[in-house]
This record gives C-alpha cells, structure tokens and sequence, in this order.
C-alpha cells in the first residue's frame, strides 16, 4: 500500500511538473541565463543563500539581460526584463497592474504597496490621491522641518569629530516621527509600544525579503518550519497590533466630533492628515474603508515613507563623506538659499537646492529604495514580439538598470550628480531612471520622500561637517525589500564654524 501510494504521489507530481512545463513552453524562444539544469532550471542558485548571497546572484543574472531574459524555477519560467523600451512597455499598460504571489509574503493585505488584484489598486489609489494633494504636502513642510531640527540637535553632543556613528539608526527615528506626526497627526514618540513597532518591523523586513530570495521558503509547509517563519509570525503581529490601535483610537475619535467633522469645504477636507483623510473617504457606493482597509493603507504608507526617505538620506550623507569636494558644493548651494535663519522652509526655496536634488537623484540611481519589482499577465500580451500568456509572472532590477553602461557611461558605478543636469536627463530615455517604479502604479509618496530628505540634508549639514573612512567598493548590500546595506552607515560629524 505504501508503494502504491508512493507511485500515487509521484506520478501527480510528475503530471503537475508537466502541466507547468507545458504551460511555459511559449518561453523557450526567450534566452536563458547559464548555467540551468534540468528539471531545477536555476533553482540552485536562490536555495539557502541569505539575503546579501541571494542579491549578489539576483544581480549577476539580470545584469546579463539585454531586453528579454528568463529564470527557471524549476518548470516555470520568470520572465525578466531589463531595457528602458520594455521596461515602458510593461509598466505603461493597463492590463499589467496585477502583482504576482511574492507580494503575500509580506502579510500585510491589501494596501496599495501590497494589493495584487490591479483593478483592486487601481480603485484604492484613486480614493488616495488626495492623501498627497500639494496643499497637504505644503502643509507638512514645517513638521518636517521641526523633526530634522531635532535630529540635527540630537546628534550635536556626538559631533567631537572622533565618535562614529550609525547615521542611519538617527536618520530613521526621524522619519518615522515625521511619517506619524504627518499620517496620523501625532509625535511617534508619544504613541505607546512605538520602539517595539520599530522593531518588529525591521525584523519582518528582513524576514520577507529572505523568503523571496530563497525558492526553499516559498513552499509554506517548508516556510512554517523555519526561524524565520516565527519572527515573521511575531513581527506580524506587532506591527498589525500597533496600526490597528492607532486606527481604532482616531476612528473613535471622529465619531465623537460627529458630522461636524465631516466638513464639505475643500480646503479643510485637503488639509486633514492622511489617517484622518483615509477614515473619511467615501467609495461610490457611500461606504468607507473597512478598519481592515484602513489599517492595511496606513501600514503601506508607513512603511514605504519611512524606509525609503532614510535610506536614501542615509546613503546620501555616507557618499557625501566619500566626496568631499561634492558636500562642499551642496552646503555652498544651501547656504546661498537658506543665507539667514529667517528663510523660510517652503516649497519655493527647496526647489532653489536643484544640486541638491542632483545628489538625490544620483543616490536613488545607484541606491535605489526597492530594486527589484515583478507584474504578472491578467491577460495574454505580446511584449517585444513574444507572446506571453495570462497568469505568466514579468520580474525587473531597477538596480541594474540603472548601472547599465550604454545608458549611464563606461563608470556606471562612479558617483556623478551631473548626470542629472537637465540636458543629460532630456537625453536619456524616460524609463531609464524609476527609482519610484514607472507608470501609473508608481509611488504615490515620491514627492513626500523628496521632500523629507532635502530638508534633513539642509538641517545636518547646516550644523556638521560629516566625514567617513568607508570606500565605496567596500560596500555590501542585501535584500530585504528595501536595499539595505549590510553594515552600519558609518560616519563621524564635525561642527561646522558658524
């Protein structure tokens, strides 16, 4: 009996490997990346590696990639594409804003980072546009800038020229302030278990970005009996726990205030924070978000303002150490805009730091917050001549694209912020650069991050002179949907003779 059933199982699974064999053959025309085996494909190159391992193939594979190329998962073919004519040709349709099953891995629902249905997203982004008005974004300027002046005072008693620091660990405490006095229209650091959430969200971060690199983990009975499986399992927990108080507290807030909250006035309905915005808003049917759907979006815009402005400033103040000569110019620029402490943190005067968003910009090249990013076929396309069926999964590095040397120059990997001149960005095709994805489901927050990290820049360097031993090729990156360096942002601060 055991046999028979063993031949049972085994002949299912021969049959399921066939169905998915067949079901992949319209890629056999698309080339492979070497070395594949048979029946694993390249299985063994994301197979217990850990995130910085698993990075370092990712990116060696992609990078071989001219337009179309392919990765094996066994009998399933992942499309990758790696050209700024495909990358708009995939990202521009409308019938490509699905999202395939790595984004379950999160277990975070259905916000707009993580929503795969893209008819479900597209819905929910609609109602959210608001959330990020120019009114708003205008209105969060001088909490902005009140969290980087405490920052930059915080980290004066360790500014004696000799004492390294991890510039990352302060410039994320100050994001995240910013991120809740902004979303939720409070100080993070009043909110009970804040430290925990911080926390418990570093170590889910760390927990997905490990199970996508890694086929192993994808099966779930296999995921479930893992380490990582229970910090995931935990961390979980935490930060849902965290986000769904916040909720329930600010909803019943606002059912106390009663209709009079619900003002009809455009201006205060733009002016409201965006928890209160997102409580308030209306689907077409009269119905609201669920608190489910209201703690899922919250979670999502969390997580993507906090991570993705601190590590693009923390990069940004590790490269300005390496360059000197290049933070020079930066503070030059600053001081000539910001020349007394009555300028004014606005709109118009950060527009005025256009070298200073030249660095950014180069820094989001090089460094880009999530780099890698996938789509799968609601339907059946035809993508640079090939015909790619429905339910078919569509995977892209921003990091090698946009080190790729006939775009970017035979130094690619050279810290240059004149790339972004305005002649050479009209020069380039305009999908060569999305450190905030392309297309329509681009990020809703990039004029958010923008700004944040403009004015933390302004307020650190006003005060410091940063300076590091760290060389470039030193450094190592690994994988947790957010590219993250693996190691400390180590610097040193030196104040700054008034």
């Amino acid at each position: 009996m055991f046999l028979i059933l063993l031949g049972i199982i085994g002949a299912l699974l021969a049959w399921q490997y066939l169905k998915l064999l067949l079901a992949g053959s319209y890629a056999t025309k698309i080339e492979s990346f070497r070395p594949s085996y048979p029946v694993l494909g390249h299985l063994t190159l994301f197979w217990g590696k850990n995130s910085c391992e698993a990075f370092s193939s990712a990116t060696r594979l992609f990078a071989t990639v001219d337009r179309l190329g392919k990765v094996m998962l066994g009998p399933k073919p992942l499309i990758v594409v790696h050209h700024p004519e495909v990358m708009q040709q995939v990202l521009s349709r409308h019938d490509l804003y699905d999202k395939p099953f790595f984004y379950d891995f999160l277990r975070l629902g259905s916000g707009l980072i993580t929503e795969r249905s893209g008819e479900r997203w597209l819905q929910a982004r609609k109602l959210l546009n608001p959330t990020f008005n120019t009114r708003m974004l205008t209105g969060f300027l001088p909490i902005m800038d009140s969290e980087a002046r405490r920052l930059s005072n915080g980290l004066e008693p360790l500014a004696d020229g000799k004492t390294e620091i991890d510039i990352f660990k302060y410039i994320s405490s100050c994001t995240l302030s910013m991120v809740f006095s902004t979303t939720m229209g409070q100080n993070g650091k009043e909110i009970p278990g804040q430290q925990d959430y911080v926390r418990s969200l570093e170590d889910l971060m760390n927990a997905v970005g490990e199970r996508i690199m890694n086929v192993n983990h994808f099966i779930g009975p296999i995921y479930r009996f893992s380490k990582a499986y229970r910090v995931h399992q935990k961390a979980s927990e935490v930060c849902n726990g965290f986000t769904h108080r916040i909720v329930q507290k600010r909803r019943f807030e606002i059912q106390k205030l009663g209709e009079n909250f619900h003002q009809k006035d455009e201006y205060i309905k733009q002016s409201l924070n965006a928890l209160d915005q997102i409580i308030t808003i209306k689907k077409q049917d009269g119905s609201g978000f669920s608190d489910t759907e209201v703690n899922e979006h919250l979670y999502s815009l969390i997580g993507a303002a906090n991570d993705t402005s601190a590590l693009t400033a923390a990069y940004t103040c590790l490269y300005l150490a390496m360059y000197p000569e290049i933070q020079n110019k930066v503070v030059n620029e600053m001081n000539q805009v910001f020349y007394s402490p009555e300028v004014e943190v606005n709109l118009e005067t950060l527009k005025q730091l256009e070298y200073t968003e030249m660095v950014i910009k180069e820094i989001l090249r090089l460094f880009p917050a999530v780099p890698l990013g996938a789509r799968q076929t609601a339907n059946e396309i035809v993508l640079d001549g090939i015909r790619i069926p429905k339910d078919q999964i569509i995977v892209y590095s921003l990091y090698t694209l946009h080190r790729r040397k006939d775009i970017w120059g035979p130094d690619p990997d050279q810290f240059d912020p004149e790339r972004f001149l305005s002649e050479a960005i009209q020069a380039r095709h305009p999908f060569a650069y999305l450190p905030f994805s392309g297309g329509l489901r681009n990020c809703i927050g990039h004029r958010y991050a923008m700004n944040s990290m403009r004015i933390m820049l302004l307020r650190i360097l006003q005060k410091f002179e940063i300076r590091t031993n760290m060389k470039p090729m030193e450094l190592k990156l690994k994988f947790e949907i957010t590219l993250k360096l693996d190691g400390p942002h180590r610097v040193w601060l030196v104040k700054r003779n008034k």
